[in-house]
């Protein structure tokens, strides 16, 4: 019987060459896991970062007394919450920047594409089960409820590209009087929003309307502002504790 001494070559066969063999294989492969020198540096930082308070607050403790310490506490718990809450909204800042849209992309849209595009900034803003409900064959809105039981419907207008006529003009005015009938509001007493998006401008007689029915209109200038980051409920001042005013 063959001895295998730990400093020997292993012989074929033996489960010590077969651990040799994957080893190498998953070296070739790039499957090896990090090494020794990979690690140090990482569990140093993390016994440094535990490391060090804990000595200051012992030699604040030992040196200054009690209640040195525990303001050193509270002091260290502050600057970790306050780091936290910025990562958070350097997050969400950039979470929202990649939902941004610029007007380019909203013209170059279809109905379909347009309607999507809305949908997106409404579920980036916090409104929730945003979806399309079929008013007739060739009108869409969207519903969906907002963080404070409000209640949404959308309709849309598109600018006119008649010839000759400048870059965001007047909207084309669609019928948009036959709202969908919202669900009840989970919230009691707060009133539905009803809003018209558009990517032109929108005649007087189309404001008149919207002041006398309490439609909110978002013409061209606001969805800019809109697709560009800012949050629709600062934009059209709906009082929603989730709104952001500065969102870039």
């Amino acid at each position: 019987m063959n001895a295998v001494w730990p400093l020997s070559r292993s012989p074929v066969g033996t489960r010590r060459a077969w651990r040799k063999r994957e080893e190498l294989q998953r070296w070739l492969n790039g499957q090896q896991g990090p090494g020794w020198w990979e690690v140090v540096p990482a569990v140093a930082a993390v016994l440094a970062v535990i490391g060090l308070p804990l000595v200051g607050l012992g030699w604040l403790w030992s040196r200054i007394g009690w209640w040195a310490a525990l303001l050193a506490v509270a002091a260290l718990a502050y600057a970790v919450v306050s780091a936290v809450r910025w990562r958070r909204a350097v997050l969400a800042r950039r979470r929202r920047r990649a939902r941004c849209f610029s007007l380019a992309e909203v013209d170059a849209s279809d109905d379909r594409g347009f309607r999507a595009i809305v949908g997106r900034l409404l579920l980036r803003d916090g409104w929730t089960q945003v979806r399309g409900v079929r008013i007739s064959r060739e009108v869409v809105h969207l519903v969906g409820n907002g963080p404070d039981g409000r209640q949404l419907g959308v309709a849309f207008e598109r600018r006119i590209d008649d010839v000759g006529q400048e870059i965001g003009g007047r909207a084309a005015l669609r019928p948009v009087g036959g709202a969908p009938q919202l669900p009840t509001a989970t919230a009691p007493g707060v009133r539905p929003l009803f809003l018209v998006v558009s990517s032109g401008t929108f005649a007087r007689e189309r404001v008149v309307w919207a002041a006398r029915h309490g439609v909110r209109l978002v013409d061209r200038a606001l969805l800019q502002r809109w697709a560009a980051g800012e949050d629709l409920a600062v934009l059209l001042d709906l009082c929603l504790d989730h709104a952001q005013p500065d969102a870039s």
